[in-house]
């Protein structure tokens, strides 16, 4: 699963390494400990003119499907890929409103819940991204006039870990190849259990790069937050 993530750069660098066109250039992006409900940075793809256009938005971490009334329940922030198809507070979704979610990279905790260790995975100097789906949701308690009505949410995509990180943890993000990405935000077509299949088998290829090392337990507070939750103890 993936229920912590860093980004430790400005949507700038972000914007001009994924060829970003229009990203909302005032945001701040550094964030060292980023849990569900908080805001993050989504790449996607829409048609401009008949022409593919690059986009970052913000997006509330946990998404909100059609049919939820309030943001009462549990944030739905991981989406398996195995289901993500065919599990109803997903499939529209998964459909056809695909995006990336770029990280420095993410932690997951090893062990048992009397004893958990925190690591932090990741690509020494790059940035990875995660395969996710968003969807805009209707806050049906706000004046139809009320532009805040409308909320952006996004979730990210999990398949089995490969067999360098199932030691850490049995789940693990669908990690996003520079071809996978370009595939996976297209909006020229619907999403098919074959794209998914691929993407995990090339999410593997990325995950038998990245690397580990445990890090202190004060990332499991949200209100701890600077580089040194990233540093190697």
């Amino acid at each position: 699963m993936c229920g912590r993530f860093v980004i430790a750069k400005e949507i700038s660098a972000v914007a001009d390494l994924f060829e970003v066109e229009n990203y909302p250039s005032d945001q701040k992006l550094i964030n060292y400990n980023i849990a569900p409900t908080t805001q993050v940075p989504i790449i996607l793809e829409r048609e401009i003119e008949s022409l593919p256009v690059r986009e970052i938005h913000l997006a509330r971490w946990g998404l909100m499907s059609p049919i939820t009334k309030d943001f009462s329940g549990p944030p739905l922030f991981n989406a398996r890929a195995e289901t993500v198809l065919t599990k109803p507070s997903f499939a529209e979704a998964a459909l056809s409103k695909r995006c990336a979610i770029p990280a420095s990279g993410y932690f997951e905790w090893q062990g048992t819940e009397s004893k958990k260790t925190p690591f932090f995975i990741h690509a020494p100097d790059q940035i990875i991204c995660f395969a996710g789906i968003y969807s805009w949701w209707r806050d049906e308690s706000k004046d139809v006039s009320d532009p805040s009505r409308w909320v952006l949410t996004c979730s990210i995509l999990t398949q089995d870990s490969s067999e360098n990180l199932a030691n850490i943890h049995d789940r693990s993000p669908v990690f996003l190849t520079e071809d996978g990405l370009d595939a996976w935000i297209s909006p020229d077509y619907h999403t098919t259990d074959a794209l998914i299949s691929e993407l995990q088998v090339e999410s593997n290829e990325v995950a038998s790069n990245l690397q580990f090392h445990a890090v202190s337990s004060e990332v499991g507070s949200v209100k701890n937050n600077s580089a040194e939750l990233i540093k190697k103890i």
